[in-house]
């Protein structure tokens, strides 16, 4: 048996310790209704004691299980003009992203980051996606 430090997860315990989904929070909190006791929690989902706590409080305020946070940002649409100024300069200078982005600035005075330079480029067919740099490193 493998004891859990009080503040800190051991990994080597088990090797899948993520975050919690809405099935994981379910289950927890149905143990915790046929009172089956918290520790029993922590040790099967490697989560912190407080955080169980912190899910039967949620629980018990709101009458329904807790929903989890979208964990990203939503992208921002592209304008239609920066879109025009980005194919427009495209066909002078063919340069990657990050140098189109300096371009972009030196030439026109308009900041617009390369991400975006990126996606409009990748929409229009005029950039392939590069797979050996879209691997995790």
């Amino acid at each position: 048996m493998i004891v859990l430090p009080r503040n800190h997860l051991i990994t080597s315990a088990n090797s899948d310790v993520g975050k919690l989904t809405k099935r994981d929070i379910e289950r927890i909190l149905r143990q915790w209704v046929k009172e089956k006791p918290v520790v029993k929690s922590v040790r099967s989902f490697q989560i912190a004691r407080q955080r169980v706590y912190q899910l039967i409080n949620q629980y018990t305020r709101k009458g329904e299980y807790p929903v989890l946070r979208q964990s990203r940002r939503t992208s921002e649409p592209i304008d239609e003009c920066e879109e025009a100024l980005i194919l427009e300069t495209y066909q002078a200078h063919t340069v990657g992203p990050i140098s189109f982005e300096k371009k972009i600035g030196e030439t026109q005075g308009i900041y617009i980051p390369h991400n975006q330079i990126y996606r409009v480029l990748l929409n229009h067919g005029l950039v392939e996606i590069n797979r050996e740099k879209r691997q995790q490193r």
